[in-house]
């Protein structure tokens, strides 16, 4: 049976390494899903989850009466019932880490891209977000629309930021003016940080 399950995992781990498309890192998440309070999906999950444990239990108990099979109905609905719970919960946890990366590697490009500026120290701001990155042990995940964008096209990144400062919910506009620009840096890693 070791050897069967050994054979098992390592054919199918050199298939999946093998036939797994690599592409580059895009930042993609469900703003809904992260504005949501974490208790509604907690209630929802568990709800979901408590539902399936009682309609294997009815099933099982419906077709069979041995004890026996009942008792290991119960458990394997309970398994599943926390599974499903598991799972809303990784998927909170995936959207919220692609959200943060994104938006930390999107304030990494803007500090990048305002080194020209010399009324303020930008080298110090990209080594601080630089940090955050590191140690929240996240991805440089930038949005498909700034691939690419360098100081000579920080247009696009200035417009990107207006256009989605809503999603930290930034009232002010965001324009080239250097004070602009910081005010929606500082604003932003305390949202991040929260």
């Amino acid at each position: 049976m070791v050897k069967h399950l050994v054979n098992l995992l390592f054919v199918n781990g050199v298939f999946v390494f093998l036939v797994h498309k690599r592409s580059n890192s895009k930042a993609e998440y469900n703003i809904k899903l992260i504005r949501q309070q974490t208790n509604n999906i907690k209630f929802s999950a568990a709800v979901i989850g408590t539902w399936s444990t009682v309609t294997a239990i009815l099933i099982v108990m419906a077709f069979h009466q041995d004890l026996m099979i009942v008792i290991a109905a119960i458990f394997i609905s309970l398994g599943t019932g926390r599974q499903i719970f598991a799972s809303a919960l990784d998927v909170v946890t995936t959207n919220l880490n692609a959200f943060v990366s994104s938006w930390t590697s999107t304030l990494l490009l803007l500090a990048k891209n305002r080194l020209m500026v010399t009324t303020t120290d930008w080298r110090s701001i990209e080594i601080r977000v630089e940090m955050i990155l590191i140690s929240r042990r996240l991805e440089y995940n930038l949005p498909v629309k700034l691939d690419g964008v360098t100081p000579e096209s920080q247009q696009i990144l200035l417009e990107y930021l207006d256009e989605h400062k809503w999603e930290l919910e930034y009232q002010e506009d965001i324009t080239n003016d250097n004070s602009s620009c910081l005010a929606f840096f500082h604003y932003a890693t305390k949202q991040l940080r929260e």
